[in-house]
């Protein structure tokens, strides 16, 4: 008589893990955990966890853990003072049995931290086992970062669209004080800025009485072609705000900063008015929940009930 096996299978449970590129300024901690309880609020019943993608910022929390105690008493989460990079956290959540994951960048756009994000996925996904049965996923799948990437299931410019929504209150507190809004976005020079510059356009087609600007920190237009634009269209009084998930580094050292060469002293040098609101999109409760948004359209992309 031949040999009998029982069923084998694995546990299969899902989660949802957001992927940051991080920051190391616990004062803008609270945009990505307002993040994070959009998603839970939204997906109560599905394991959330982050990660952070930025190797430098990982490395700096590393460091931190030789005093966790004296940063845990600042009020800085157990999650982010122990965050792990991408591989890291996708490993403890397979060895846990979470075998569909559904991945969710919170980068502002598609450059180099979600080419690199999306080259990881890509990899797990292609993994082949001899027996099917203990494939180590189900399901890993790569959601889209807030404004959008290339495909033909989602117009990105629908995407783009839904974060100008999320706007409206930045653009009603510049009409309140009679000032341009000046949004300064890190870019990229890895890969093309156009986005930004097709989200200005329809910006200022949603919003025709406000003077709106977009300038970047890599890539075009720099901080000379937008002063010179602004310039010409003699706007003098600006709201200053970081596009950035997080109000972190480049926002304290590169946009609101008293050193000559920051995007404040520079305008304030050429004569403008500038008040500078140093707070990261995440904060930004409407902006907060398209994540929600692109993880439910993602999950039915792929036939993921979040809610079973």
């Amino acid at each position: 008589m031949g040999r009998t096996h029982s069923k084998r299978e694995q546990r299969n449970r899902k989660a949802i893990l957001l992927a940051h590129f991080g920051t190391s300024f616990p004062s803008a901690l609270p945009s990505l955990q307002n993040i994070r309880k959009e998603v839970v609020g939204a997906f109560p019943g599905i394991e959330t966890r982050v990660c952070f993608t930025s190797n430098m910022v990982r490395t700096i929390w590393s460091g931190r853990r030789a005093e966790a105690r004296k940063w845990l008493e600042q009020g800085v989460p157990e999650e982010i003072l122990s965050v792990q990079g991408f591989l890291g956290a996708v490993g403890n959540l397979q060895d846990q049995d979470y075998r569909t994951i559904i991945v969710q960048p919170t980068h502002v756009y598609h450059g180099e931290q979600f080419e690199d994000l999306k080259s990881y996925v890509t990899s797990l996904q292609s993994i082949r086992t001899i027996k099917k049965v203990w494939a180590p996923f189900e399901q890993i799948v790569l959601s889209r970062p807030a404004l959008g990437t290339y495909g033909v299931t989602h117009d990105y410019l629908d995407d783009v669209a839904g974060v100008i929504a999320a706007l409206g209150d930045d653009v009603a507190q510049a009409r309140a004080k009679n000032a341009a809004l000046l949004y300064v976005a890190h870019g990229n020079d890895f890969f093309s800025s156009g986005v930004f510059g097709e989200m200005l356009h329809m910006l200022r087609g949603a919003h025709p009485g406000t003077a709106i600007h977009i300038g970047m920190l890599e890539g075009y237009p720099g901080i000379d072609d937008t002063i010179a634009e602004m310039l010409r269209r003699e706007d003098r009084r600006v709201l200053l705000k970081p596009f950035m998930i997080t109000a972190g580094d480049h926002a304290h050292h590169d946009i609101d900063n008293p050193d000559p060469d920051s995007w404040r002293s520079r305008l304030e040098a050429e004569g403008f008015s500038v008040e500078a609101v140093m707070e990261g999109l995440g904060s930004n409760r409407s902006f907060a929940a398209l994540f929600t948004r692109r993880i439910q359209e993602t999950a039915q992309d792929h036939g993921i009930d979040l809610f079973a």
